[in-house]
């Protein structure tokens, strides 16, 4: 192809970003007839989805309807519209995604090496008995293992295998972290080592890269998209400049280009200015708002900038890369004998909230006292049976205490290595026992509602007594450009900006400040990436 004057290369579409909701974007363009180009700026394959627990949030999909769960479109909507609380940036894409959600899981299945299990998930909000929920196991589908040795091995050193997060296991599905190592199941990790044999995210990276490759679709690595090109009238996206191989290269896009590439949470400037107060990401470090930044830049209507895609996170000084200590997910969050305090010694939420829920709490501002007083240290406080019951971090049970850990014989003694006042930390303890003596919990009904931990109260009486520090964190921020049932972009001020789209955590998220169940993220991302793909793959080539 001879490219346009003015043009280094031309394709029909760019995708930028190389996550779930890129690739399945990407591979949907591709179907279409498009001649597509993803440009991933890390020089790794996946993204933030490549290093989660892979789990797809899809309703009334095929493979529930194999298994015998029952399932609908408008169960699917009610608990939906339930979780979102009227907060969606755009209510009438809730119901697109609901009818979308089993397409894409069907056309994977069928049009790419993309094969899928159900996981051992309930909605989130099952035990709230919100209308329209599916429990255990529930609407979240994840990728069977792939064989990337045997399938990609010229790609295997440029997929993002695991990252530092302990609770996900390098070979094991989120289904076999909830089952015990059976010597069976051990054999199976160990093949899968051997065989580089990949689960979850990864797995479902893999499977669609390998479903482009076989649709001969051009993939750069370690090639950042810098700007948007438009049109002479600059009402319309027509490429994208790329640093790509140590050069600067105008790429053509003659149908569109889709913006998938992340969120913000590793800027800290946006992250202050949208968020308000300090989150610790745990996402690959290259979101940093290149998506959100280029499309404001082409008119782009934003939404939803102040959310994000929560989880609470502790430190553990054994586990670090580069000489930095890696957030990991909070552990032993919601056991019996344990309960959560801020600064000035006080619970401050149900310490059994799901994960995307608890770290919204350290925002809270107090209008009384004109201050945040989450904003931390908080610190989760439990007893030696959770010690010995319950792996905390790399501390597991029946192994010696390390030497980082705080620990003291008395509550008013570990009140002062963590500085917090005494007397207020003793009245929380003693508060928390009293009502965990009768297994209620009346300030914040942890013994009735709660996903995380067992979901009761037990109190705290066997020294001696633990602290860990527990900050507010986030799988990625989930707000950008506002987007259509298409993924186009809406310009401000009305109408869209042409060629452009988003989806992932690129764009604002349909769900609003919502997590219906794990998996929603991807779900999300791949369901609008899916229609992307679709609408600017089909469309004409413009003139460019």
């Amino acid at each position: 192809m001879t490219a346009v004057s003015g043009w280094d290369k031309v394709v029909d579409v760019v995708v930028v970003g190389s996550g779930g909701a890129a690739l399945v974007a990407a591979t949907m363009a591709s179907d279409e007839g498009a001649e597509v180009l993803v440009t991933e700026k890390d020089s790794m394959l996946g993204g933030t989805t490549a290093v989660s627990g892979g789990g797809i949030w899809l309703p009334n999909n095929h493979v529930m309807a194999e298994a015998g769960i029952p399932d609908s479109k408008e169960a699917a909507l009610t608990y939906i519209e339930r979780c979102v609380a009227g907060r969606a940036p755009d209510p009438s894409l809730l119901e697109v995604f609901v009818d979308t959600a089993p397409e894409v899981a069907k056309y994977l299945t069928e049009n790419t090496p993309c094969s899928f299990h159900i996981q051992p998930l309930p909605d989130y909000y099952t035990p709230w008995g919100w209308e329209g929920h599916v429990p255990r196991p529930g609407r979240t589908l994840e990728a069977d293992p792939y064989p990337v040795g045997e399938r990609l091995p010229d790609w295997a050193d440029r997929i993002v295998k695991r990252g530092t997060l302990m609770s996900l296991g390098a070979a094991t599905t989120l289904t076999e972290d909830f089952m015990p190592r059976t010597p069976e199941l051990e054999a199976e990790l160990a093949r899968r080592e051997a065989a580089d044999v990949r689960p979850k995210g990864a797995a479902l990276i893999a499977a669609l890269l390998e479903g482009l490759l076989d649709r001969n679709v051009d993939i750069w690595l370690s090639s950042p998209a810098r700007e948007l090109v438009m049109d002479d009238e600059g009402a319309g996206v027509i490429g994208v400049v790329v640093d790509h191989d140590g050069t600067v290269e105008r790429i053509g896009a003659r149908k569109g280009v889709i913006l998938a590439c992340g969120g913000f949470e590793w800027n800290r400037e946006m992250v202050m200015t949208h968020i308000g107060y300090d989150v610790k990401p745990l996402s690959p470090g290259g979101n940093t708002g290149d998506g959100l930044r280029m499309a404001a830049r082409a008119g782009a209507q934003l939404g939803n900038t102040t959310s994000y895609w929560g989880t609470p996170v502790m430190f553990d000084p054994e586990i670090t890369r580069d000489g930095e200590m890696v957030p990991q997910f909070e552990w032993g969050r919601g056991e019996p004998s344990s309960f959560i305090v801020n600064q000035d010694g006080r619970r401050f939420a149900n310490e059994a909230l799901p994960y995307n829920d608890f770290p919204k709490a350290f925002g809270v501002f107090d209008a009384d006292q004109q201050r945040f007083p989450n904003a931390g240290p908080c610190w989760q406080i439990f007893d030696s049976k959770v010690r010995q019951g319950t792996r905390v971090l790399s501390m597991f049970p029946g192994q010696p205490d390390p030497d980082w850990v705080i620990k003291a014989d008395t509550v008013e003694d570990l009140a002062a290595l963590i500085d917090v006042d005494p007397a207020a930390l003793r009245a929380t303890f003693d508060e928390f026992n009293a009502n965990a003596a009768d297994r209620v919990d009346p300030l914040f009904e942890r013994h009735r509602l709660g996903l995380m931990g067992p979901g009761s109260v037990k109190p705290l009486d066997e020294a001696p007594y633990y602290a860990v520090r527990i900050w507010p964190g986030m799988l990625g921020t989930n707000g950008g450009p506002a987007i259509t049932a298409d993924a186009q972009v809406k310009r401000q001020g009305g109408g869209v900006v042409d060629g452009l789209y988003a989806a992932g955590n690129t764009a604002a998220n349909v769900f609003g400040w919502a997590y219906p169940s794990g998996g929603g993220t991807i779900g999300n991302g791949t369901v609008f990436g899916y229609r992307a793909g679709i609408h600017a793959g089909s469309r004409p080539a413009r003139d460019i």
